[in-house]
């Protein structure tokens, strides 16, 4: 039983070697395992299986040994937690850039040239290269030469540079001592690293002898006013400059007089001499004379000199009236109560163009604007404003009064303006009043019997405040009564039993007509006598009646 018991031990501690030695041929190890040598016949107890290594780079297959027993057992490792998968490195060191930002070229053939780079500049950006070209002293045949690194490519420059592949050149030519030349060239960063840029310059330091070339240039201008009035004075000013880079010499100036305008001197050219003329100086020359007659007047001035061209200048100006004229027409009469119709017109006569121009017609206190269009009415005032009259332009208004007043009545336009010019106009209406005519017809003695007499007497009266015309009476009698003699103011014709007077003319406001008919009863009778009074302002004759009662 014992024996059976150990041979069964011995089988399980075999068997456990077996699957150590097979699960550590599966590790991953830094160096290629050392094959054990054979082991005692004691084997040790099994031990627990190794770990997989964790980010462990992957060796070689173990070499395969033949141990006469399993291998001793390692202690068991501790294993590490699992890591993230290997990655590219967190950041590259920056390159230290074994030259400057900046370099210059000391006075090497007579010029300084700097060159001047930004720090850094991101990949695929653009930056500017700067160069500063000085010269000290004076120099010609100035040459700049660039090259431009390969991890660059080329934008564009200022000033522009002759382009042949990375190769950049200037060729300024002269330069005088102490000039600076800005230079800039744009490039594109295309790779990582330091970029250096290669300059160089040459020139030939030189001398210089020169020559001023200059000449006298003369310029003038000439003022005064835009417009006068004939008799009125103009004041000319005559300005002449000398342009140029040397001296003018003997310089006159004549002014040629046009028609309208005279001197006191009675000359029709006036001579000034100025002498000579330095570079920018100037020189004045002012004078009068007096406008004579109306229109545009341009005098031409020329100006010379020994040793410049001759050059000229002029002046225009308005000889001319400020003038305006305003007529107004209406009814010379016009019945009381009615309308009457008025127009103004305005029209400028003079050669200037009026501005700011207000007409003003004022109506009597007596009469009342009825209408006035497009003016403004305030009281009995009706004002029309123009902006702009222009000369020969001719302005029509429109007004209507009326008035309950009889008589002769004036109302008055005024004109004003800016320019001052006054115009003014009026017009007088007689307003007629009107003529109210009353009349009355009487007798004496009533009733009557055949064969007596009576007397109608007749009075007639303009009660009115205007005289009637044509003013004639009618006394028409009835059988009863026969009309036998008339008397009055005008003469009476008897035909039958009408009785006619004379019409007066011209019948005056209060004015009064007396008439006497004498009549006879003839038979018996309410007898009605019938008065006619006609005159042109009746239309239908005024009617009066008296009873006369005959027995």
């Amino acid at each position: 039983m014992r024996k059976k018991l150990g041979v069964l031990a011995s089988v399980l501690l075999l068997s456990a070697s077996a699957l150590l030695w097979s699960g550590c041929q599966d590790r991953c190890c830094d160096t290629a395992p050392v094959c054990e040598q054979p082991c005692k016949p004691i084997c040790k107890p099994v031990c627990p299986p190794a770990c997989k290594p964790v980010c462990a780079p992957v060796c070689k297959p173990a070499p395969v040994c033949a141990p006469v027993c399993p291998p001793v057992c390692k202690p068991a490792p501790v294993c590490a937690p699992v890591c993230p998968p290997p990655c590219e490195p967190m950041c590259k060191m920056p390159v230290k850039c074994k030259h400057g930002t900046s370099a210059e070229l000391n006075c090497l053939d007579g010029i300084t040239v700097t060159g001047r780079n930004p720090g850094m500049c991101m990949l695929g950006e653009q930056y500017p290269i700067e160069f500063e070209i000085k010269a000290c002293d004076d120099v010609c045949d100035v040459v700049v030469t660039t090259r431009l690194p390969e991890g660059v490519s080329f934008v564009r420059s200022q000033p522009e540079a002759n382009v042949n592949g990375n190769k950049l050149v200037w060729d300024i030519g002269h330069m005088d001592k102490c000039q600076v030349i800005h230079a800039k060239v744009w490039v594109k960063c295309e790779c990582e690293g330091e970029q250096c840029v290669c300059f160089c310059a040459t020139a030939t330091p030189v001398r210089f002898c020169s020559l001023v070339c200059a000449q006298p240039i003369l310029t003038c201008e000439k003022c005064g006013p835009e417009q006068v009035c004939p008799g009125d004075p103009i004041h000319y000013t005559i300005t002449v400059t000398n342009r140029g880079s040397c001296t003018a010499e003997d310089v006159v100036v004549t002014d040629s007089l046009p028609d309208g305008v005279e001197h006191q001197s009675g000359q029709k050219s006036l001579t000034f001499k100025l002498g000579n003329l330095e570079p920018c100086q100037t020189k004045t020359v002012n004078f009068c004379v007096t406008a004579v007659k109306r229109g545009k007047v341009t005098n031409n001035v020329v100006v010379t000199a020994c040793n410049a061209d001759s050059t000229s200048c002029q002046w225009t100006t308005c000889i001319c009236c400020c003038g305006i004229e305003c007529t107004k027409v209406g009814p010379k009469e016009q019945g009381m109560g009615k309308n009457a119709d008025y127009q103004i017109t305005v029209t400028n006569t003079g050669d200037l163009p009026l501005t700011d121009v207000i007409v003003t017609d004022t109506a009597p206190s007596s009469t009342s604007i009825v209408a006035a269009n497009g003016a403004q009415i305030n009281g009995n005032n009706a004002i029309w404003r123009l902006r702009e009259l222009k000369p020969g332009e001719k302005v029509s208004f429109s007004i209507t009064l009326t008035t309950c007043v009889p008589g002769c009545f004036t109302n008055r336009v005024n004109v004003n303006n800016c320019q001052g010019c006054q115009a003014a106009c009026e017009y007088t209406t007689r307003w007629k009043g009107r003529a109210t005519i009353n009349a009355c017809i009487t007798q004496t003695e009533s009733p009557i019997c055949i064969g007596e007499t009576t007397s109608y007497n007749i009075t007639v009266i303009n009660q009115g405040s205007e005289a009637d015309t044509n003013v004639g009476v009618t006394v028409k009698f009835p059988a009863e009564v026969v009309p036998m003699g008339a008397a009055g103011d005008t003469a009476a014709t008897i035909n039958g039993q009408t009785v006619t007077f004379a019409p007066v003319a011209n019948f005056n406001a209060r004015q009064t007509l007396k008439y006497r008919v004498d009549a006879q009863a003839k038979s018996s009778g309410d007898a009605r006598i019938i008065l006619e009074v006609n005159s042109d302002s009746l239309k239908t004759p005024l009617v009066q009646q008296e009873s006369t009662i005959v027995n």
